[in-house]
């Protein structure tokens, strides 16, 4: 291209031999001519002599822009002897979207094909995925690599760049390899873009591969939640859905569909305004005790990975309650012929950690005389999840202080005076399905002794006597609830046990002990399940599968304090229901869903993604297509990256501009 600057030639040419022909005019008097103004003969060549030079600089920047002129510096290191040549293929949810061709994720396979084609066949390669999978995470040769293109998994969890770049960092350092260069394919979501954590390495070299998704607008289910956290069989119950729309465009009368055990429970619509979300109720009734394998969907394309979202409900057949005493109170009229409980008596000299971790209620009665182990035992359980109900020990008032002082709670002396509940807290989300309304002179109970309870103001007061006193507290510990009694069931105390209000009451506590365990799980953040509910014995092994045992995976795990924490060193490979098999026999069903972390269609724009790596100490080299691979050797992919042509392409339009004013202006 550079044989064009002999175009410089011509403006030359033009400016020593004036072509033009003269004109001759006559003029009968002369002395007009003296009245024309006269034109500096200097100022007139200064004049030609910068519109020569304009002109010429115009058709040099001209050809230098088509030369392509470029940096040098700015070569990769691929072919070198002792360089590490890394491809990472972001192989997460986002990257099967639609592009131009196929999807993201397949564009970025072949044009990783393509590139190692054209590299040096004796060049060592490495790839790098968001499963970090071992078995790609060793030096390979060029027919090695193809073959793990090939094969890579197609399923990711996402991953923070800054991850990706600190482990290949890592490998390349392990694997001996004096310099790295790092091919990056990624649809660069801005929610996982982040370089924060990693460590700058002044032996890499990063080459940027941004995909570009065709369409950028996505409707999908964000996630699920009782609206009671009860749920028993026969009892009508809402689950709520967050529907989000990621895109421009309202959405009207988007179905929503709500199955159990693939049974279609309920159907609704739901309208969405652009880049924005709605929560719907849709109303549902368990019918039989066991797990339900739950799941809502809508339709959606071409993003699907985040159109459904699965849970499990699991309903005990029964519920644990435990009392804690040294004889039975009228608590035990209530569940002990139950079919809905498993009531247990427990004297607390003789108490069982495990009995106590799985019960939903846990109660101390008025004979109750706990040491401070087992009172803190209790607390654990309530942490748990589990519900518990305390009453004062007619003995004692000032037993089981450990409990009170952990409660927030202070016994400051017994009243004796004779008194009654004034207050009842109907509209509290304890009473609020118990109670529908209150009638004018309501039935309360009648209290002849209580202990008087100084509180911090955090604990809710749900019945109050005349005097101001709180009969029944409530506070949160941790997932569980706590509940405290002024006043015992013995009838020198109250007549709190012959109240109506004290049966349901008593089981709506033992429902708020019974929530559910967790509806589901997320791939690639939920890497420790904690399970409190098993009874293991012995040896014992366990292990995720799917419904037909095509996929397998064995958790590490450890038993703590009765808790079993299971340890999944790996990701499962899509969404949906996984059996966990305790000793190769099911102990329950868990599901699990992709994260929605990519869900909402947010990139990083092209321009910003090398200032960005840059920033965080990593060296550039190139910014790239997909296509460059395939339709030029990477070269010349690289001198255009780093060429000049837009400069001098703009000192071309400067010049041009610049005889313009010359000749229009300069008079």
């Amino acid at each position: 291209m550079l044989w064009g600057l002999l175009a410089l030639l011509i403006p030359i040419l033009i400016h020593l031999f004036n072509f033009r022909r003269h004109k001759l005019v006559y003029f009968s008097n002369t002395a007009v001519l003296r009245s024309i103004q006269q034109e500096n003969a200097k100022t007139r060549k200064l004049k030609y002599l910068v519109t020569l030079l304009l002109r010429c600089l115009f058709i040099a920047a001209l050809v230098l822009a088509f030369a392509f002129p470029y940096r040098p510096e700015k070569q990769l290191n691929v072919n070198a002897e002792d360089n590490l040549v890394g491809i990472y293929i972001d192989n997460s949810m986002s990257m099967k979207g639609q592009s131009q061709r196929t999807t993201m994720l397949e564009d970025a396979r072949q044009s990783a094909r393509d590139l190692v084609h054209q590299l040096n066949p004796s060049n060592r390669y490495l790839l790098m995925t968001n499963s970090f999978e071992m078995q790609n995470e060793y030096p390979m040769n060029q027919e090695e690599m193809l073959d793990q293109l090939d094969r890579m998994n197609p399923d990711g969890a996402p991953v923070a760049m800054g991850e990706v770049m600190d482990r290949f960092e890592m490998l390349s350092h392990q694997h001996g390899f004096a310099t790295s260069t790092l091919f990056v394919y990624s649809d660069f979501q801005s929610n996982t873009f982040d370089l924060s954590a990693a460590k700058a390495d002044t032996t890499m070299q990063v080459v940027v591969v941004p995909m570009m998704p065709e369409y950028k607008a996505n409707l999908y289910i964000d996630s699920v939640w009782l609206a009671s956290p009860i749920v028993q069989v026969g009892l009508t119950n809402d689950l709520m859905v967050r529907v989000v729309n990621q895109g421009d465009k309202e959405v009207k009368g988007l179905p929503v569909n709500f199955t159990m055990d693939g049974t279609m429970t309920a159907s609704t619509t739901v309208d969405l305004e652009k880049n924005g979300s709605a929560e719907i109720a849709m109303q549902f009734v368990v019918n039989h005790g066991g797990e339900q394998h739950c799941s809502v969907s809508l339709t959606d394309h071409p993003i699907t990975f985040d159109d459904a979202y699965h849970f499990v409900l699991r309903v005990k057949p029964s519920l644990s309650v435990v009392e804690l005493g040294e004889k039975a109170s009228p608590c035990a009229l209530i569940f002990e012929d139950d079919e809905q409980f498993h009531y247990t008596l427990m004297v607390p000299s003789r108490f069982d950690l495990g009995t106590l971790a799985q019960a939903q209620l846990l109660i101390v009665n008025e004979t109750a005389r706990l040491n401070e182990t087992l009172q803190q035992a209790l607390l654990d359980a309530v942490a748990e999840g589990a519900s518990l109900m305390v009453f004062p020990s007619v003995d004692d008032p000032k037993n089981n202080s450990y409990l009170y002082g952990k409660l927030g709670l202070k016994l400051i002396e017994p009243d004796t005076n004779t008194t009654a509940v004034e207050d009842l807290a109907w509209k509290h989300d304890f009473f609020s399905d118990m109670i529908l309304d209150m009638p004018q002179y309501p039935d309360l109970p009648k209290v002849r002794r209580h202990v008087r309870l100084g509180t911090n103001g955090i604990p809710a007061s749900l019945l109050t006597l005349k005097n101001g006193d709180p009969l029944l507290l409530s506070e949160p510990v941790g997932k569980g609830q706590a509940f405290v009694m002024a006043t015992a069931l013995d009838a020198r105390w109250s007549d709190f046990s012959d109240n109506a209000l004290f049966v349901p009451m008593m089981v709506k506590t033992a429902f708020v002990g019974g929530k559910m365990d967790c509806l589901s799980y997320t791939i690639g953040n939920d890497k420790i399940l904690v399970l409190n509910d098993l009874n293991l014995e012995g040896d014992h092994s366990f292990l995720f599968a799917n419904s037909d045992r095509s996929f397998e995976l064995m958790p590490a795990s450890d038993v703590r304090n009765g808790k079993v924490n299971l340890y999944l060193n790996d990701d499962l490979p899509a969404a949906g229901f996984y059996d966990l098999l305790v000793n190769d026999t099911v102990n329950r069903v868990t599901a699990w869903n992709e994260s929605r972390v990519e869900s909402k269609m947010d990139f990083v724009e092209r321009d910003d993604i090398a200032p960005a790596f840059e920033k965080a100490g990593f060296e550039v080299a190139a910014v790239l297509d997909t296509n460059e691979f395939a339709t030029a050797d990477l070269v010349s992919a690289m001198a255009h990256q780093s060429s000049h042509w837009k400069l001098f392409a703009l000192i071309a339009l400067l010049a041009l501009l610049g005889e313009i004013a010359v000749l229009r202006f300069w008079k």
